[in-house]
């Protein structure tokens, strides 16, 4: 499976204009033949905790989100977005999954940055790990800060996922300071995950400066990588440069599958771990 992983540009506030600029790499994503191809974290609206997000909360049935399902299915492709997911008065961090035929699927961000004074400001945490058939191969979904925690990728990879999709909304600083800084530090923790669940793992971040809706200048770090099941690159970033950018790999999937019958991702026992995570 051809993969695209995206770093671009999302100003935070303006979904319409950053509606445009996917579109733009949904096409180079196709001429490239990606099959598969993943923004960053709430990419459609802009990553951004302020009150402005509340007035753009929406639904997968939104003119923006209806627009990429239509680009899914002229390009024949799946894309996998993000978006202020508005359900029962209450706002997610989303990423929704749609192709040829539709919607897949989406998640809710499990694990809120900073709790009630971070994200949890704007948004409520979702519950619920999930995990969706993208031609076939099974895609399980992680966003950002959900890295941190080991049960977050190892929960999607007992659903069945083979490939898990990590999109990111980080800025400059302690996380990377370009993409090549951000894509090695993500290895550093990220790759151990891509071991453990024996998975392809694909990761991204928005890049570059940009004005938010409240006129505050926002600076993304960017970054774009695949990381193999032996957590070693197997595409990234190849710039300093924080300007907009897709890495695209060819993902040997039947090669993963033969690789996870002797692996010891075989012999996991998910029982026992459920047991230990009850409280007594």
């Amino acid at each position: 499976m051809k993969v695209a992983v995206i770093s671009n540009r999302n100003r935070p506030g303006y979904p319409d204009a950053n509606l445009r600029d996917h579109l733009a790499w949904i096409r180079r994503a196709s001429a490239a033949g990606a099959r598969l191809v993943l923004f960053p974290e709430l990419s459609l609206p802009g990553y951004s905790t302020e009150p402005f997000m509340a007035e753009i909360g929406m639904t997968l049935k939104n003119a923006p989100c209806l627009a990429l399902t239509q680009a899914a299915r002229e390009h024949s492709l799946f894309v996998a977005f993000g978006l202020p997911l508005r359900h029962r008065r209450k706002l997610y961090i989303s990423h929704a999954l749609v192709g040829p035929e539709g919607i897949v699927g989406h998640y809710e961000k499990v694990h809120l940055a900073g709790g009630a004074r971070g994200e949890g400001r704007a948004f409520s945490p979702g519950a619920e790990f999930r995990a969706f058939d993208v031609d076939g191969v099974c895609v399980g979904i992680n966003i950002c800060f959900d890295g941190r925690h080991p049960g977050s990728s190892l929960s999607v990879a007992h659903l069945g996922a083979e490939i898990i999709l990590h999109p990111h909304g980080n800025l400059m600083g302690g996380l990377g300071v370009d993409p090549l800084d951000w894509t090695e530090k993500k290895r550093a923790y990220l790759g151990a995950r891509a071991v453990d669940t024996c998975t392809f793992t694909l990761i991204c971040n928005s890049v570059g400066n940009v004005r938010d809706r409240a006129g505050r200048t926002r600076r993304f770090s960017g970054g774009a990588l695949v990381l193999g099941p032996d957590g070693a690159f197997v595409a990234r970033s190849s710039s300093r440069q924080r300007r907009p950018h897709m890495v695209v790999a060819d993902l040997d999937i039947d090669a993963l599958r033969r690789r996870r019958e002797h692996s010891h991702f075989a012999h996991r026992r998910p029982e026992v771990y459920a047991a230990a995570l009850i409280p007594r």
